[in-house]
């Protein structure tokens, strides 16, 4: 409820909101967005379930050429249905630093990383990024029922966050609009 107030220095009214009653006000715009819970499933949902994946007695140049045509971070390294490792960039440079050219004739099996750390749809976004922070990789395996599903990136998760601030500045535009 608005009251009248004393005047201003020019002499006009102030209007003002008398505090001691409150006007119901409506978060459900501003709170919207939280209601979706950032999990692993809805990234996959967005960018897609394609898995690309190399045989691990593939040549390392084989597999170089698979990254560099589509502009990925990373490979599994996969026998049948059953992952073997994961080869990154990391890995090609660390193994071209310590042996020279000469390893790109060397099967992926040589060069992979054997320990892969995987995930489930249901993990959250949030456990996802630790996960990766503390293991210091960018990327993960997303894994159901001994299945590959999918492979979450730390590039997917950025742009899952910047999307996310993005509904939530909206959604507080949106609510200030109407307070």
């Amino acid at each position: 409820m608005l009251a009248e107030c004393a005047r201003n220095e020019i002499g006009a009214k102030l209007l003002i909101e008398d505090s001691r009653e409150q006007r119901p006000r409506s978060l459900k715009g501003a709170i919207d967005f939280r209601e979706t819970t950032m999990t692993v499933r809805a990234i996959l949902d967005t960018k897609g379930h394609h898995i690309q994946s190399v045989e691990p007695d593939a040549k390392l140049s084989a597999a170089i050429k698979v990254l560099a045509e589509r502009k990925i971070g990373a490979v599994l390294v996969m026998n049948k249905d059953r992952v073997e490792g994961i080869l990154s960039e990391r890995d090609i440079v660390r193994v071209l630093g310590e042996r020279g050219a000469a390893v790109l004739d060397e099967p992926v099996s040589e060069v992979m990383t054997r320990k892969v750390i995987s995930c489930r749809q249901s993990d959250t976004v949030a456990a996802i990024m630790e996960m990766m922070t503390l293991g210091k990789f960018r990327h993960l395996p997303v894994v159901e029922d001994s299945l590959v599903v999918g492979l979450i990136s730390i590039g997917d998760i950025v742009k899952w966050r910047v999307k996310e601030f993005e509904t939530e500045q909206e959604a507080l535009r949106d609510y200030i609009k109407t307070a």
